[in-house]
């Protein structure tokens, strides 16, 4: 979550990150899935181990999760699926999540869509309309969370997906985001120029 509020910066938003294995609330409660010391650590030792012997291949910790990516490395693919399969297997309490050029491993039942189910229930989210866009085969469970409870969900690119809308780049979403924030400053003084008497005025132009 450092990431994160370094890009928020100077404000300091509910967030979650690591696929909702770190969520903080609207009270700044934070709320982390952990993972024994013992097992963070010789998992470590195994992934570190191995990937020493796969060139181009890069190791994220992310304390109870890591990420395996294969960017640089696509000729290791399926030996970096392979070593993550044999982790869930040992410790089953761990899952795999597929992303684009990465294969993870996480704690079992955490993912985007379990983050923002957490978030509906509470103070100001509940009752409210979710809107979520995403890019990666990690962004569909919190596809699926937001379509069922009635909100707008946005593909960002190419790919399969469960999400109602799509937009083809990370421009088409700055534009987006700007017309809506047009659409606003236009009906906030058309609310203006009624509570000043100015509407017929303004009709009329």
């Amino acid at each position: 979550m450092v990431e994160l509020d370094a890009l928020a910066k100077p404000f300091r938003f509910p967030l979650a990150g690591v696929h909702g294995a770190e969520r903080r609330d609207i009270n700044g409660k934070t709320h982390i899935v952990h993972l024994p010391q013992a097992i963070e650590r010789d998992i470590s030792v195994q992934l570190h181990t191995a990937l020493a012997k796969l060139p181009g291949a890069e190791l994220e910790t992310k304390g109870m999760a890591f990420a395996l990516h294969y960017r640089q490395a696509p000729e290791h693919e399926a030996a970096l699926q392979a070593l993550a399969l044999r982790i869930t297997q040992i410790w089953p309490q761990l899952a795999l999540q597929q992303g684009k050029c990465v294969v993870e491993i996480k704690p079992k039942g955490t993912n985007k869509g379990e983050a923002i189910a957490a978030f509906m229930q509470e103070a100001p989210f509940a009752g409210r309309i979710p809107v979520f866009l995403g890019d990666d085969l990690t962004d569909e469970t919190g596809f699926a969370v937001v379509n069922n409870a009635g909100g707008i969900s946005v593909k960002v690119g190419n790919g399969e997906t469960q999400a109602k809308w799509r937009l083809a780049g990370v421009p088409d979403v700055w534009r987006w985001l700007e017309s809506i924030h047009t659409k606003e400053q236009q009906q906030e003084t058309t609310m203006n120029d009624r509570r000043n008497g100015h509407e017929s005025f303004s009709r009329s132009i």
